[in-house]
């Protein structure tokens, strides 16, 4: 590319035009600017960034039955799996271990089936691997959200806010409730299948559910803000001793 000048001669660009410097002097060498590239790629930083919203993307589609048989598939072998585990009387390493063991068994017999016909054996003769960057990334944001959950929960022993501290010891309450009740494998089973039939669920009759829930957080807000208002506060005591 060019740019025409007197005579119909071409000028071509020069790298003092484009960082907007201008080199008039014809003994200098031209002046370069290489901390920043002539273009800017923008692909690179959505390609990751793609990988992991495409994964949530099929997690949610999964959890809103967007394809029923792949959904289907994934209710019916997380139902085989608490039903093994529980009244199969199978435990988890021992479930574990005879998928393996299948799994292994019935792979050696199909690959050598396809070498004894002269193909290749499934999948190729290089294993997945993982991208390093990728778990690196993962484990540094991982890290992150811990300091920041552990931040936040050293606020709340710090009495830094008393509302969310109201919160989590609801919660606390809540789950003391439910824990002496039944074990925490149960209470995953109830969460695999609330999460292939609440959100379906809310999706379809969300107007009705979003109304009740605004219903339930108005009532909720209201008995802590009197419960807060009965707490006494550091303010209010300094300011009744002047006054005394």
């Amino acid at each position: 590319f060019g740019v025409v000048g007197d005579g119909g001669s071409h000028t071509p660009f020069s790298a003092a035009g484009m960082t907007g410097k201008e080199n008039n002097d014809p003994n200098e060498s031209p002046v370069t600017d290489d901390t920043e590239p002539f273009y800017r790629d923008y692909t690179a930083s959505k390609t990751k960034s793609t990988q992991s919203s495409a994964g949530v993307k099929m997690i949610e589609d999964i959890i809103y039955w967007k394809n029923p048989v792949h959904s289907a598939v994934v209710l019916a072998s997380g139902l085989a799996w608490f039903y093994f585990t529980t009244l199969g009387g199978f435990t988890i390493i021992s479930a574990l271990s005879l998928i393996a063991g299948v799994h292994l068994i019935l792979s050696v017999f199909y690959n050598s089936f396809l070498t004894f016909r002269g193909q290749e054996a499934a999948g190729g003769s290089k294993a997945p691997q993982i991208d390093a960057d990728a778990a690196k990334k993962a484990v540094e944001g991982a890290a992150s959200q811990l300091n920041a959950a552990l931040q936040w929960y050293w606020g709340l022993l710090g009495a830094a806010d008393l509302m969310s501290a109201l919160y989590v010891a609801g919660v606390l309450l809540v789950t003391w409730c439910l824990g002496s009740w039944f074990e925490a494998y149960t209470y995953l089973f109830l969460a695999f299948v609330v999460a292939f039939s609440v959100p379906v669920a809310y999706q379809t009759n969300k107007a009705v559910c979003d109304d009740a829930l605004d219903k339930v957080k108005v009532q909720f807000n209201h008995a802590v803000g009197m419960v807060q208002a009965k707490i006494p506060r550091a303010g209010k005591a300094a300011d009744g001793k002047k006054e005394s």
